[in-house]
């Protein structure tokens, strides 16, 4: 009987011991089939990350394809027109300004999920046939700014300021477009437009000009929210100024450093958001300094594309009526008038303002201490876009990448003439069947300045 009773008791051990085993071989399995899912899941997120990466790219070097063709495409005008003499202007209207931008200003989805059913058959076939054989993983969104319509953050340093009076912007042959304004030349009404001692960039004189304009942007909004007022009539703007130049001068020494948490970086802005890391510096401040300014490696304002904010800031004697109807000018002339109106040199800017603005109208002195004031801020006047800000979005299934390059586009040096007799002039290299041109002279570089992802 004892031992009866002793083999069920081992049997009942031996039950228990089979099931803890099958249990924790489950829970092995288990932990096994888990670990192996999450390292697939995180081998596919890189897979799939490195294809975003890849494809945003490949974005990049699509923007850079259409800068490249907007520059030949403005070259070729350029040339047409030139040649045309007296007709010039026809072969302006019949290719407007604002189409040929839309080469690189018109953001694009790749592939292209639009509205295709107004089309013509042909495209809407081709597009239909791109669709369906398109092998791309992913999409693409592409979209390029205009860089030029804002002051540059970084135009208070010596070096950026040289850049911009040492790197001609690309203009239109024939119309001297992005050309700078000799202050001592005649300016575009054939009268004399500045004084006779030329000027130079002034980096003290940069950092006043820089505080001047915040200062009036703050009594301009003063005027306008009484709120606003009430809330920063105390704001010490002298502070914000030395936060500014010395967060990105090295050679300045901030009295502001020490009340900030972080350590100023003492190099060029890279983005206008470090605006943010200033001790001064709130969300409303830099909504409206946002505004005015952007963050690069040349201190051009294109004088067609800037808007108001910017407009006020270099010429703050401008009126309300006086800035709305420059605009209404500049794009067109209101629903009455749409001819083209864009600026085609800095001239033609200067000479609109002694014509149209009562503070500078008839006085070639004014303009000229506007003209002096620009250089010695090392800011440019010019009417050809020539800096781009590139903005790619990748995705990747559940992956987005999004990248941010600045692009410059800087017109090779021509080759110069000989100045000494019997000097052999450099042939350029002529085109021949199956070997196309390669002269520097008729090629525009594009420089990659800055590149990040976000």
């Amino acid at each position: 009987m004892m031992s009866f009773r002793k083999r069920i008791d081992h049997q009942g051990v031996a039950l228990f011991i089979v099931l803890a085993s099958m249990a924790t071989l489950a829970i092995f399995v288990s932990e096994i089939t888990y670990t192996s899912q999450i390292n697939q899941k995180l081998a596919y997120d890189r897979l799939d990350q490195v294809k975003a990466q890849a494809l945003a790219k490949s974005g990049l070097r699509l923007s850079l394809l259409r800068i490249r063709a907007y520059s030949e495409l403005k070259k070729t005008i350029g040339k047409l027109s030139e040649g045309a003499g007296a007709n010039a202007s026809m072969v302006d209207s019949m290719v407007p300004k604002a189409m040929i931008e839309k080469i690189w200003a018109e953001p694009i989805t790749i592939p292209f999920t639009g509205d295709i059913s107004s089309l013509p058959m042909e495209m809407k076939d081709a597009l239909t046939k791109f669709r369906k054989d398109s092998s791309m993983e992913g999409k693409l969104y592409i979209s390029i700014q205009a860089q030029s319509n804002k002051i540059n953050l970084n135009s208070t340093l010596h070096s950026f300021a040289a850049l911009a009076s040492a790197s001609p912007s690309p203009a239109r042959p024939g119309t001297g477009g992005g050309a700078p304004s000799n202050p001592a030349s005649p300016g575009a009404d054939g009268t004399a437009s500045a004084s006779p001692t030329p000027v130079s960039y002034d980096p003290e004189q940069s950092r006043q000009a820089l505080g001047q304009q915040i200062k009036d942007t703050f009594q301009r909004r003063f005027e306008e929210d009484a709120k606003f007022r009430d809330e920063y009539r105390n704001f010490r703007i002298e502070d914000l100024l030395d936060e500014i130049v010395g967060w990105s001068d090295l050679s300045f020494e901030s009295n502001r450093e020490q009340a900030s948490n972080l350590p100023f970086k003492k190099a060029p802005f890279y983005h206008v958001s470090e605006l943010n890391y200033l001790p001064s510096m709130d969300d409303t401040i830099y909504a409206l300094l946002s505004e005015q300014f952007n963050a690069g490696v040349a201190s051009f304002i294109n004088i067609n594309t800037i808007q108001e904010p910017v407009l006020k800031a270099i010429v703050p004697q401008m009126t309300k009526e006086e800035v709305t109807k420059f605009f209404e000018f500049r794009d067109g002339g209101g629903e009455e008038n749409k001819e083209d109106n864009k600026f085609k040199n800095s001239d033609e800017f200067f000479k609109y303002l002694k014509e149209k603005v009562q503070h500078y109208m008839g006085s070639d002195t004014r303009t000229s201490e506007l003209r002096n004031l620009l250089t010695q801020r090392g800011i440019r006047i010019i009417t050809e876009e020539s800096n781009f800000l590139v903005h790619v979005e990748a995705t990747v299934q559940q992956t987005k990448k999004t990248l941010e390059a600045m692009v410059s586009l800087i017109e090779s040096p021509t080759q110069p003439a000989p100045t000494t007799p019997g000097t052999q002039i450099p042939q350029p290299n002529l085109p021949t069947p199956g070997n196309p041109t390669d002269s520097t002279n008729e090629r525009s570089n594009l420089k990659i300045t800055q590149l990040r992802f976000l």
